[in-house]
């Protein structure tokens, strides 16, 4: 949505990922922490190396790793329910493919801002944060079923995601289409999407998103979009790059990201008035929103919050008050 500089970011093995991709189209959602891991590494497509970025994998967060900003809060941790409380351990999910927010660099450690702003959660709360690499749509049913705590992953915080899990929202999202570059000037706006091959992640809210506009355009009398549904957005930028779709819609900081690192290979048509979300941390419904709200809302008022998501380029994202459920969409 916004033009931005970014850390250096590239698309890496592409054939290779694609390949990995494809093989793992099948793969259980309950899969092992470990294979997902290693599937979301090959196929994460974009990877960031940040100058002096922390150890942020989720093996140092789960052992305390690099010390961030923030600095425990004793109220805060007697806010959090008692099992929390005794174990020490907050287990938050995350789909790694969603730079910057959360993705693999090459050295196979999981970095980005929500891992970062993940660990200064923990070390204001009092716990250990785990980051468990998992599908997108598997995460929300994760929660409510209590294999999760909770999820940072770039999730938009909508009405009816409300019903089912709490959020905290803390920053701004729309929408960008990624695009091959010198390919589809005609997209001007999502009427022009009718008669295209477009690729979405399952489980997201664009998935939602083209079925209907899909029925606009048939409503029109103009074709139908083709939508095609894949595992991720790594998969879904495959897609584009090896011509099987014509164009993937993402959140505004991800396309940014993977066209500013494909060396001109790929582009990214912003569009700010498409999706126009607020996006948080998922929580398990009315579990412990109030320690993670006071804590976020910390970290705004102190500037840590600030600093992480300069580092990461998304400060003009962020928001400067900690909403919970604030999602109108």
């Amino acid at each position: 949505m916004f033009n931005r500089n970014r850390n250096v970011i590239r698309i890496v093995g592409v054939a290779l990922a694609f390949s990995a991709v494809a093989a793992g189209c099948s793969k259980d959602s309950k899969s092992t922490t470990a294979e997902t891991a290693a599937a979301a590494t090959t196929a994460a497509g974009a990877a960031t190396t940040a100058p002096g970025a922390a150890d942020t994998t989720a093996a140092a967060v789960a052992a305390g790793g690099a010390q961030s900003a923030a600095t425990f809060d004793k109220a805060l941790f007697a806010l959090l329910p008692a099992d929390m409380q005794k174990s020490g351990v907050m287990k938050l999910a995350t789909d790694p493919t969603d730079p910057p927010l959360e993705f693999y660099n090459d050295k196979t450690e999981l970095v980005g801002a929500e891992v970062d702003l993940a660990k200064a959660l923990g070390d204001m709360l009092g716990v250990k944060v785990e980051m468990i690499p998992s599908k997108f749509d598997a995460i929300i049913p994760g929660v409510e079923a209590g294999r999760f705590d909770g999820s940072l992953s770039g999730f938009a915080d909508r009405v009816e995601r409300q019903k089912i899990v709490d959020f905290v929202d803390f920053f701004t999202s729309s929408r960008g289409y990624l695009i091959k570059s010198g390919t589809n000037p005609d997209l001007v706006d999502a009427t022009d999407l009718c008669g295209k091959k477009v690729a979405v992640a399952k489980g997201t809210t664009m998935a939602d998103t083209i079925v209907k506009l899909g029925t606009d355009c048939v409503a029109a009398g103009k074709k139908t979009v083709d939508g095609q549904i894949y595992p991720d957005q790594s998969a879904c930028v495959l897609a584009v790059q090896s011509g099987r779709a014509d164009l993937t819609i993402l959140s505004d900081h991800a396309a940014l990201a993977i066209s500013q690192g494909s060396a001109g290979a790929l582009d990214v048509i912003l569009r700010p008035t498409e999706g126009n979300d607020i996006n948080g941390i998922v929580l398990k419904k009315g579990a412990f929103v109030e320690p993670v709200q006071k804590a976020i809302q910390k970290m705004m008022d102190d500037g840590s919050l600030l600093k992480i998501f300069t580092k990461w380029n998304l400060q003009k994202l962020m928001l400067t008050k900690a909403t919970v459920n604030a999602g109108t969409n």
